[in-house]
């Protein structure tokens, strides 16, 4: 039986196209994950292979760079509210460490609320106005300057000012809306006059007694409604309510 002397012409061919659809399978699966550097490595490597050295040319270049811009737009849009506000967070527990290690009615909170989507400072009363005012205490001021950082964009500050349940009784102001209100403004006017928050993104509201976090008439329980809160939030936030 005679031995066949080489092989099928045609079979150089076959496999020169198999490796050609290999590549372009390799590329196209390159493409649909969209690892840029790993998509970045095939295209310098196929040019090389297609006899056009590594160097890409002026194109390849630019479509790899708007790649990149545009990746690193979708993954900003997909962070998060908390992604967004944490490291504010952290410089707030940073910044209020001293205070939140005192005990008692004077204890800064630092909290961080996932159903609100905001950061929220609480301050109580002892340290921040002298009952029935609305004039900052000096100390408290000093406190408020450390919102350092904060006059950023998609940043927004609502302060709300609360009471206890019991009736002002002389003074300048003549219930406790008046009282609530007027201590959240000037919180936000402290802030915004330091040039800590942006005037546009602020807001001030008084609560009155309508947001108690301690039921009951005994004096401890009064003093813990009697506060100031600050919510830092990002602008998806705004729309979540405040109210309990």
């Amino acid at each position: 039986m005679a031995k066949a002397k080489g092989g099928a012409p045609w079979l150089v061919t076959f496999a020169d196209l198999m490796s050609l659809l290999m590549a372009v399978f390799v590329l196209l699966f390159a493409m649909s994950s969209l690892e840029i550097p790993k998509y970045r490595t095939i295209v310098e490597s196929l040019t090389d292979a297609l006899g056009h050295g590594m160097t890409l040319s002026n194109d390849q270049v630019a479509y790899f760079n708007a790649l990149k811009a545009n990746d690193q737009t979708q993954q900003d849009s997909e962070k998060t509210p908390i992604d967004q506000l944490y490291p504010l967070y952290e410089s707030l527990i940073e910044r209020f460490a001293q205070d939140e290690s005192q005990s008692g009615a004077n204890t800064v909170k630092i909290d961080y609320d996932p159903l609100k989507d905001g950061i929220l400072v609480t301050f109580p009363e002892q340290i921040a106005f002298d009952p029935g005012k609305a004039k900052l205490k000096p100390e408290f001021v000093s406190l408020l300057y450390r919102f350092e950082g904060f006059k950023q964009p998609g940043v927004f500050v609502k302060v709300i000012g609360h009471t206890d349940c019991r009736p002002v009784i002389g003074g300048r102001f003549e219930s406790n809306w008046e009282l609530s209100s007027a201590r959240a403004a000037s919180v936000i006017e402290a802030l915004i006059n330091q040039g800590l928050i942006d005037p546009a993104r602020a807001q001030a509201i008084g609560v009155a007694d309508t947001r108690p976090v301690s039921d009951g008439d005994s004096e401890e329980a009064l003093a813990k409604n009697r506060r100031v809160e600050i919510w830092v939030r990002s602008k998806e936030a705004e729309s979540i309510p405040l109210a309990q």
